[in-house]
């Protein structure tokens, strides 16, 4: 990517026409498409420029001067500035509307079609959610202060904010009193991020640190941590070199409908949204019409969040992921519900995979995927050669998922339904599945 050049200043008056999918508002001006943030379909704005090429510019609200009946009056007062959120001026039923248009947008686009059904989409809390983070923290000399929180939009700087809206209240509500604590240590400037990790029982947070603690830090931080009712893990390298500062403690989260208890490490991959997640496997087991005879693949298994569930209600099901440490913790969780009949197998399965056990010569009737940003074409080519009929397909990225359902379709999969689910709600994420049948 290009450096960005230093633009002479511009204002202007826009008419948004419509939503893009990152949640901007798109207007047409002198031939360009202007991205405008902060801005709703149906608004006049006056806007700033903030950056430009040839065929768009992109902008910032400075006024709106005719506002959407759909504009709301944003929770947190640095809305606009910090870039944790894009979505605070929508309320909670617009902005799940509007992801909705986007999948829809995104099958019709990629794939030529959409689903034969669309799924009610998901929402639980809107505030408060979120359980995992990363917060930056620095140090301003000129104010003689430490800021902790999400760094502004365009920028690398950390947002002066008081309190987080969307963070889980054990950290979100404390941001000035762990800015307060950082200050105190005599690395306050060495301390670029922290890590939140809030498990059911308990709330950590990783201390990334680049010059050593001393004995009196180690001190303010278990001083803060009783205070906060938090644990501290530190941070000096690698992540590797994450350990507790005081004594390790064991995080877990719950599928309470299913008699399950998952365990994980503070650097774990967990959703971040506990309520919705909850939500998401029972959708995703209702999907799949689970009986005792099924055969069930889950790829990209991580430690287990949608395998130990279904292994409750199926035959036999095998978990893949490409993480060692992942697949060890699936593992455990595996014993620590009592779950006899899920086998986990590590797997890059961005490569060929002919030859693991987990593959060669097995036959699976349903399987559940739920990969990265980059999608599955690697693994949809997979599927048909494993016996899978029943496919369900966890996506964070609707262009991928459309990429992928295009695929599916051309080797004989059809789109039975989909639907959205609000992971991240105030923001322009959007969290998808759907159903393929063959």
């Amino acid at each position: 990517m290009g450096r960005r050049r230093k633009l002479k200043p511009k204002t202007y008056e826009l008419e948004i026409e419509s939503l893009s999918h990152e949640g901007r508002g798109i207007a047409h001006l002198d031939e360009k498409v202007i991205f405008v943030s902060g801005a709703l379909p149906g608004e006049t704005v006056i806007a700033e420029r903030a950056f430009s090429r040839a065929k768009f510019e992109e902008a910032d609200v400075s006024k709106v001067l005719v506002a959407s009946p759909k504009r709301i009056t944003p929770k947190c007062c640095v809305f606009g500035i910090c870039g944790g959120c894009s979505f605070q001026h929508l309320s909670g039923t617009d902005q799940i509307d509007a992801k909705g248009k986007w999948l829809k947008d995104a099958f019709e686009q990629q794939a030529k079609t959409e689903p034969k059904n669309w799924l009610e989409p998901l929402q639980t809390q809107a505030w408060g959610y979120r359980r995992k983070a990363r917060l930056g923290v620095r140090f301003v000399a000129k104010k003689d202060k430490v800021l902790v929180g999400f760094r502004e939009k365009k920028s690398g700087w950390i947002a002066n904010m008081d309190r987080c809206e969307v963070l889980h209240p054990s950290i979100g509500e404390h941001l000035v009193a762990l800015g307060n604590a950082i200050e105190k240590l005599s690395i306050k400037s060495q301390v670029p991020q922290l890590e939140v990790a809030v498990a059911e029982n308990n709330t950590v947070l990783i201390l990334r640190h680049l010059e050593p603690l001393s004995v009196k830090d180690e001190q303010i931080l278990l001083d803060c941590a009783k205070d906060l009712d938090i644990i501290f893990y530190t941070q000096s390298g690698g992540e590797e070199t994450v350990k507790p500062l005081e004594k390790s403690v064991n995080l877990t989260y719950s599928h309470p409908e299913h008699n399950i208890e998952m365990a994980f490490l503070p650097t774990d991959f967990t959703q971040v949204n506990f309520k919705l997640n909850q939500k998401m496997i029972n959708l995703a087991l209702s999907l799949l019409e689970l009986n005792g005879g099924d055969e069930v693949i889950d790829l990209f298994c991580g430690l287990g969040n949608f395998t130990l569930p279904i292994a409750r209600y199926a035959k036999h099901v095998v978990g893949v992921e490409g993480d060692s440490g992942l697949i060890e913790r699936a593992k455990e969780n595996a014993q620590r519900n009592d779950i006899q009949n899920a086998d986990f197998y590590k797997a890059d399965l961005f490569k060929e995979v002919a030859g693991f056990e987990w593959f060669r010569g097995k036959k699976y009737n349903k399987a559940l995927i739920d990969p990265a940003r980059s999608g599955a074409i690697e693994i949809v080519e997979l599927l048909a050669k494993l016996g899978v009929e029943r496919l369900v397909y966890v996506s964070c990225n609707p262009a991928t998922l459309a990429r992928d359902t295009a695929r599916l379709i051309k080797i004989g999969y059809k789109l039975e339904s989909a639907g959205v689910m609000d992971m991240f709600p105030q923001t322009a994420h959007v969290e998808s599945i759907a159903l393929f049948t063959k």
